[in-house]
This record gives C-alpha cells, sequence and structure tokens, in this order.
C-alpha cells in the first residue's frame, strides 16, 4: 500500500490580510441558453439539435461536414534519453570519481546529485504523460480542433452526440 501525502505552504494569516481581495472569476464562460435543450452538456461544452457551444465559440451543425476524434501523444524522447544518458554515462562517470583522487570529492557529490536529479525526473515525467483527445470538425473551410481533453471517453461521447445532431433532419 502506497501513502502519498501532499504539502501544501502555509500562508500565515497577516499576509493573506494585505493581500487585495478580488471577487472571483468563473473558470468557465457561462453558455447561452437559448430555449434549445442540451444533447450533452459537460463543463463548458454544449450540445444542442442546432449547434455546438465550446467555452464562447459556437458552430451551427448544419455547417459540420464531417466530426472525427483525434489523437495527440506527447513526445516521450527526450525522458527517455536522459534515463539513457544517466545509466550509460552518469552511473560509470560516479564510479569511477568515487575511487579518484580525494580533490574531486566535490564534484562526486555534485555528480551524484545531477544524475539521481536526472533520473529519477525522467521518470517520474514518462509516468504521468498522457494522450491529448481531440474533437475535430470537418467545416467548409476545413478541418479544426474545437475541443480537448485526456478524457477519450468524453470525447468519443461527444463525438457521437455531435454526429448524431448533424444527421437529423
Amino acid at each position: 500500500m502506497t501513502v502519498v501525502t501532499v504539502l501544501r505552504p502555509v500562508v500565515p494569516l497577516r499576509e493573506v490580510d494585505r493581500r487585495p481581495v478580488a471577487p472571483p472569476e468563473p473558470l468557465v464562460a457561462p453558455v447561452p441558453d437559448a430555449g434549445e435543450p442540451s444533447l450533452f452538456q459537460a463543463g463548458q461544452v454544449r450540445v444542442t439539435r442546432d449547434r455546438l457551444v465550446v467555452g464562447g465559440q459556437s458552430w451551427a451543425l448544419r455547417d459540420v461536414l464531417q466530426v472525427e476524434t483525434s489523437r495527440r501523444t506527447p513526445k516521450v524522447w527526450p525522458y527517455l534519453l536522459a534515463v539513457g544518458l544517466a545509466g550509460a554515462l552518469g552511473l560509470p562517470l560516479l564510479s569511477w570519481l568515487s575511487v579518484s583522487v580525494t580533490a574531486l570529492r566535490g564534484a562526486y557529490e555534485a555528480g551524484l546529485v545531477l544524475t539521481a536529479l536526472g533520473l529519477f525526473a525522467s521518470m517520474a515525467a514518462l509516468l504521468v504523460v498522457e494522450d491529448t483527445h481531440y474533437l475535430v470538425l470537418g467545416l467548409p473551410g476545413g478541418a479544426r480542433r474545437v475541443f480537448g481533453s485526456h478524457d477519450a471517453q468524453l470525447i468519443a461521447r461527444l463525438a457521437g452526440t455531435v454526429r448524431a445532431a448533424c444527421q437529423r433532419p
């Protein structure tokens, strides 16, 4: 069993009192309701029989020629390269520095810290990397990515709803 502890900085009350108080801004622009029933609504995305609204932009479904989904995989080669270099060059170099002259003792500790930092930071980055999925609309002016999310199921449901709404008479 793994226990994860999240540490958050504690701000003294005096510093909080000195900060100017501003009204909170909405994270998502409200979707205007024109009396249209929603076929799909999740966060800032809304699909009705006539339009798709994402944030502050709206697309008429009668203009949509094609509905697709796409996936973008982030580049992982820099992280893999860092892990490989740390293992292939960093560790043998540290082994050599550990038995060399005592005058290089500071270089050994610095190299140890840098190698460990690079190795573990790259491994952590590889563990949290995620694909991004997009809803792509084929419009008369060309294809356009209109919404992206890390949730593949959300994008699949959204694409299915938009396709079904476009096929209605």
